[in-house]
């Protein structure tokens, strides 16, 4: 018995074929993003994990540095935040603290502190975040961002950031820079409990498998439905 019992019409192939074509396109592409971000995540992880540097300064950034895990000294220009606006932690909207890090020779390293419930954007509700004297901090190395189409422009007046320009930042704060990655720390607890660190995603969500799966399946699931409506009985009178 043949697979196919009634003949499909030249418009119905190729409608099927261009779909089952884009389909199995689209599972392999999820399968190319989940090796790609299986390497990624397996970079960073082996970057953060590594023995801290000083954070490098006076060199241009390296991409292959970011997540890099680092440390930096200094005193911390309290009176200079910046708020890097629209961050979530757990269903939460708050900001991103990014405090400038003085050196000894007076230029800055800028710090993102970690996260803050809105609540708490005044510095006056959080007296224990306003760390005096010098420290030592560590996190992982980032390198500087630009605006994303979506995201809007900062906002240097209102103190609102929304992507980090460090060289916008740089100015805003009247210091030189030290070095133009960015310090993003780790979640080493504070006194009062906030900033909240450890917000730079080292562990992405990885759910390319599960794309693939899908595109696949209904990739599948097209062969059968074509085969299965092509076996159908043909009605009396019906081209063979």
């Amino acid at each position: 018995m043949p697979l196919l019992t009634t003949r499909p019409s030249p418009a119905i192939k190729i409608c099927a074929g261009l779909a089952l074509v884009i389909l199995l396109g689209l599972g392999s592409w999820q399968v190319d993003r989940l090796f790609w971000k299986q390497n990624l995540i397996a970079e960073r992880q082996a970057h953060a994990s590594e023995p801290p540097i000083a954070v490098p300064t006076d060199v241009a950034p390296d991409p292959a540095m970011a997540f890099r895990a680092a440390y930096a000294d200094g005193h911390f220009l309290n009176d200079q935040e910046m708020y890097l606006m629209a961050r979530t932690r757990r269903g939460n909207i708050g900001f991103h603290l990014i405090t400038p890090l003085e050196q000894e020779d007076g230029r800055i390293i800028l710090v993102n502190r970690g996260w803050v419930p809105q609540d708490y954007r005044d510095p006056s509700t959080r007296p224990d975040s306003l760390i005096e004297g010098n420290v030592r901090v560590t996190g992982v190395l980032r390198l500087p961002q630009t605006r994303h189409w979506v995201q809007p422009e900062n906002e240097p007046l209102e103190n609102q950031w929304f992507f980090v320009d460090v060289d916008a930042m740089a100015e805003d704060s009247g210091a030189d820079l030290a070095s133009r990655y960015y310090l993003e720390l780790d979640e080493t607890e504070i006194p009062g409990g906030l900033p909240i660190g450890g917000q730079a995603k080292i562990d992405l969500p990885n759910n390319h498998l599960q794309y693939a799966i899908t595109w696949y399946s209904l990739a599948l699931s097209l062969i059968v439905i074509f085969i299965l409506y092509h076996r159908r009985p043909q009605k009396d009178g019906a081209d063979s």
